[in-house]
This record gives C-alpha cells, sequence and structure tokens, in this order.
C-alpha cells in the first residue's frame, strides 16, 4: 500500500501544471467540491517560494533597508514591516505578478506566448485547452500581455559607443479602440476615421505621426524611443538621449540639423549624409560601374571619383560637419576606415516598421511607447543571446529579469492610459498648414509636405538660409536675381534674399530643388487604391 502512495507521489510530481490542474479540478468536480480556492493557494505559495529564492523584496521596496521583518500572514501571503519607514509589503509588492493568482508555470507560457507574437485568439485558445482557463476573455488577456510588455519596455535602455548612427522613422498617428476620435492638428480641423490608405494632411512634421526616434552603435545595441508627435527638436533629444551616449567616436545621420548641432554642442565628431544624396550623385552623371569590361570599369570609376570630388567641394553630398573643412582625400580616408554610414538605423527602421505594421497589426499612440520599448528589449536581448527569443527556456529567463527589476503596472494605470506625448504647438501648427499650402502651390504639387531633412524645425527663414550650402544660395541668387557683391559675404547676401519680395518663394524653391520624393509612398499607396477602386466600377 505504501508503495502504491509513493508511486501515486512521485506520479503527481512529474505532472506539469496544467496536468495536475485538470486532474485536480476532475476530483472536485466528481466529488462535488470547490477547489478553485484550494489551487489559488497553491499557486500563491509557489510562487512566493520563487520571489523569495529569486531574493525578491529582500529589502524595503520604498525606502530600501535591509532591516525588514514578517509581519503575519494574510490569504495565506506572507507580509513584512520595515523597521526604518514601517512600510508594509509582501513579496509581490512592485512586481507584475502583484495581486495574481496565476501560476508560475502559466505565466511562463504567456511570455513565450508574446514573444512569439500569438494574437489574443490563439493565446485564448492555448490557455482554455492546456491549462484549463475556460471562458477567460479576450479583455482580461490584452491587460495581461500588456503588462508584460510594459515591464518589458521599463527596463533600462543601453548605452551606446563607437561609431553611433542616428535617425527618426515615424509611425501614422493611431487612436485604435477609441471611442472618441480626437484630433491633434487643431481645433478646426475633424478626426475621421480611417479606413485602407488615407494620406495625411500635412506629413510627418506635425501631429499626424508620431515620431520614433532611434540610435544603433556598430554592436548592434540599439535606443528607440518615442519622441513626440510630429517633428523632433533639439531640446528633446538631448533630454531623452544624452545618457546614452557615451563619447561616440562619431555620430552619422541624415541631414537634420538637430544631430549637427548636439555634436556641436557635446563636440562630437559627426558624419552627415543627406537622403538626397544617391539622387545628387545621378544628377550629375554619377554611374555603376561595369563589371563585365574592366576598362571601361576603371575609366568610369576615375570620372565617378571626379564627380564626387566636385560635389563635396560644394557641399552638396556626404561630409564631416566638425573641425572645419577637410579634403576630400582626407574624408574619404576617415569615411572609409570607420565605415561610415546609415545601413545599421535604416534596417532598424525597416524591422519597426514591420514589427507595428505587421507583428501587432497597428497600434495605439497611446501604448507606442510601451511597444517600441518593448521592441527595443528584444532587439538587445537578442544581441546579447546571439539569437531570438521564443523558447520557453528563453521565456522564463526573461520573466525572472523584470522581476528583479521590479517594474509595477497596474490594471487600472493601463485603463487610464492617455496620450501624453510632447505635441507641436498650436502656432507651429499654424505655420506648418499655412507653408504647406503655400508650397504646394509654388510647385504645383498638391502633394507636397515637408520633412525632418527641410530644415523647417521652427520655420526661420534666416537659419534656414545660413544653414544650407552656399552652392545653393549662388544657385538661388541666379535664379531670382538677387544682386550680391563679387567678393561673398554669406551673411549680406542673406540679408538681401530676406528683403526680397519673393523671400517665402525662394525657400520653397530651395527646399523643394533638394527633396528626395516629389510625393510620399503615403499618397502613392492611397492613389494606387483609388485607381483599384475606380476599376472595379468602371
Amino acid at each position: 500500500m505504501k508503495s502504491k502512495l509513493a508511486d501515486l507521489q512521485n506520479h503527481i510530481n512529474s505532472l506539469p501544471y496544467s496536468e495536475f490542474k485538470d486532474m485536480v479540478i476532475r476530483y472536485g468536480y466528481n466529488h462535488q467540491i470547490n477547489v478553485q480556492d484550494d489551487i489559488d493557494v497553491l499557486n500563491s505559495l509557489d510562487l512566493q517560494k520563487r520571489l523569495e529564492k529569486l531574493k525578491i523584496n529582500t529589502k524595503c521596496p520604498k525606502c530600501g533597508s535591509e532591516h525588514v521583518v514578517k509581519n503575519g500572514n494574510r490569504n495565506h501571503i506572507q507580509r513584512f514591516k520595515c523597521k526604518k519607514c514601517e512600510n508594509q509589503f509582501t513579496l509581490f509588492t512592485n512586481t507584475i505578478m502583484e495581486k495574481t493568482k496565476w501560476h508560475w508555470s502559466v505565466w511562463v507560457k504567456v511570455m513565450e506566448m508574446t514573444l512569439n507574437n500569438y494574437s489574443l485568439t490563439g493565446m485564448k485558445s492555448v490557455l482554455e485547452k492546456d491549462y484549463g482557463y475556460v471562458g477567460i476573455n479576450h479583455k482580461t488577456l490584452f491587460l495581461w500581455r500588456h503588462k508584460i510588455i510594459h515591464a518589458m519596455a521599463s527596463m533600462p535602455q543601453p548605452v551606446l559607443s563607437g561609431i553611433v548612427q542616428v535617425d527618426e522613422t515615424f509611425i501614422r498617428e493611431a487612436q485604435k479602440g477609441s471611442r472618441k476620435l480626437e484630433s491633434y492638428i487643431g481645433k478646426d480641423e475633424q478626426r475621421e476615421p480611417r479606413y485602407g490608405y488615407n494620406p495625411s494632411k500635412y506629413g510627418v512634421m506635425g501631429a499626424e505621426f508620431a515620431t520614433v526616434t532611434t540610435a544603433v552603435d556598430n554592436t548592434g545595441h540599439c535606443v528607440c524611443k518615442v519622441t513626440g508627435l510630429g517633428r523632433l527638436t533639439p531640446d528633446v533629444f538631448t533630454d531623452m538621449f544624452e545618457n546614452h551616449l557615451n563619447a561616440p567616436a562619431y555620430i552619422c545621420s541624415d541631414g537634420n540639423s538637430v544631430y549637427r548641432d548636439y555634436c556641436k554642442v557635446q563636440n562630437i565628431p559627426h558624419y552627415e549624409r543627406p537622403s538626397n544624396f544617391m539622387k545628387i550623385l545621378a544628377e550629375h552623371g554619377y554611374v555603376s560601374q561595369s563589371r563585365s569590361d574592366e576598362a571601361i570599369a576603371i575609366k568610369q570609376h576615375q570620372s565617378n571619383e571626379a564627380i564626387q570630388l566636385k560635389l563635396y567641394d560644394k557641399g552638396l553630398i556626404d561630409r564631416l560637419t566638425f573641425n572645419g573643412f577637410l579634403p576630400y582625400a582626407e574624408f574619404k580616408e576617415i569615411k572609409k576606415k570607420n565605415k561610415l554610414n546609415l545601413s545599421r538605423v535604416n534596417q532598424l527602421h525597416g524591422e519597426i516598421k514591420g514589427f507595428i505594421y505587421g507583428n501587432m497589426t497597428n497600434v495605439s499612440t497611446k501604448y507606442l511607447e510601451d511597444y517600441i520599448g518593448y521592441f527595443t528589449f528584444i532587439k538587445n536581448w537578442s544581441v546579447d543571446n546571439g539569437r531570438y527569443p521564443h523558447s520557453k527556456r528563453d521565456a522564463e529567463k526573461i520573466l525572472v529579469e523584470i522581476l528583479k527589476y521590479q517594474g509595477r503596472y497596474t490594471v487600472t494605470e493601463l485603463k487610464a492610459k492617455v496620450l501624453t506625448l510632447p505635441k507641436p504647438s498650436s502656432r507651429y501648427m499654424t505655420l506648418l498648414k499655412t507653408y504647406t499650402k503655400k508650397a504646394q502651390e509654388l510647385t504645383k504639387n498638391k502633394y507636397f509636405k515637408f520633412d525632418e531633412e527641410d530644415r523647417v524645425i521652427s520655420f526661420d527663414k534666416r537659419t534656414y538660409l545660413l544653414d544650407i550650402p552656399e552652392t545653393r544660395i549662388k544657385e538661388a541668387c541666379k535664379e531670382f536675381g538677387v544682386k550680391h557683391k563679387r567678393k561673398w559675404v554669406r551673411w549680406a547676401v542673406v540679408s538681401e534674399m530676406l528683403k526680397h519680395p519673393k523671400a517665402t518663394e525662394i525657400i520653397i524653391y530651395l527646399i523643394n530643388q533638394d527633396k528626395v520624393m516629389k510625393m510620399y509612398k503615403e499618397d502613392i499607396d492611397y492613389l494606387n487604391q483609388q485607381r483599384y477602386k475606380d476599376s472595379l466600377t468602371g
């Protein structure tokens, strides 16, 4: 008899939690006993043992004192008291497991399914079929999954060094799940529901897009943060990224003046490659070298080098913006030696877009900070561990990591979440609307929209004219008949241009000359959608 009981005990001990729970529930059903409370107690006791083993809350979570004593037991949960500040707490306090009754193996499974991008329907099916949580609803699962995502998003992001590439990518503002839509571009503007490809009115510099600013170093570690709706400002970039940049050898960026100004203030070497780099080269005769004829390839290479030298001297292509002007040969050597480019950050942007629009099937902007933080955590975890986390073992490892960090996020906080991102001021939006309309008229392009490289952060005309290459200023003087003395004095010429009756037209002309795209993808997608609809009805 004893041997049979021992065998039964060994068998029970070998069962995974899902099978053990199913066995207990069946026993309770057959004997008409409510065993759910007993299961909850067992779960709490098991979690407490695990948290104790992980040394969670061995110190007071309020003041950090180690002088804590046991302070009774409530609902089978051991309570503690800090002798220094008299704060009372449990092992669950300030962890994602606070006020929950889920078993450890269920937490691990939900973490695993989150990492593997299970839909809420898929998660519900697994929990019902394998863990006996019949009737669990989508809302509960959304809140549970989001607590996990928020916990990973709250983990500290790394400090970058070496060659650091920085740039922004833009996610269309979304109010998924909201019953009342709110316009962020002006009180007089109506925020209509979007179906299919519905282009923005004012582009990425306005409040119709959330700006995700990213930085990645040559190890692959990255920092990604939602820096606001619309334009990125120098102050916001400094506040959010300064502590993540440890004396970089170089910062590589596009033509957004925010990064150039930051590097100047911080005395960091800066490589700048404008987005119209390839366009400028092609317009001046740069060609891809022949792969079949070596003699032709040599001549093409020599021609391409001469083109780049000429454009470099005019300040129209990539350059180093610090420590004065460098001869082209010296610049080229530095660029090659340090592998200065934007390839890693461009790849990162593709992954972010795929994650938000593909894996997550779009995200409400009020939750975007959590999802971008979650993406960043997983990306850096993958770099540190040499693989993407997807297994049960990986899920448990990450669960332990976020428990030790103790990031607490309650359901009440999640339900009360509202959009708190910085937004462009009403004055700025008025300027953006006015100049967008003016630019569309002058360029005869109804799809014209400003972007981050147009240097219109503040719409300060003098700052813009003083910032662009001198070659462009001379071209505009010739185009609009602005007179200037033979001896070139930049500030004097700029003053004359600002006095010109067509000063606004001059600036829009200059901006339009450097634009890579006259029409953005959102407008192209919209037009293709309209043509498709017309073909169906035609």
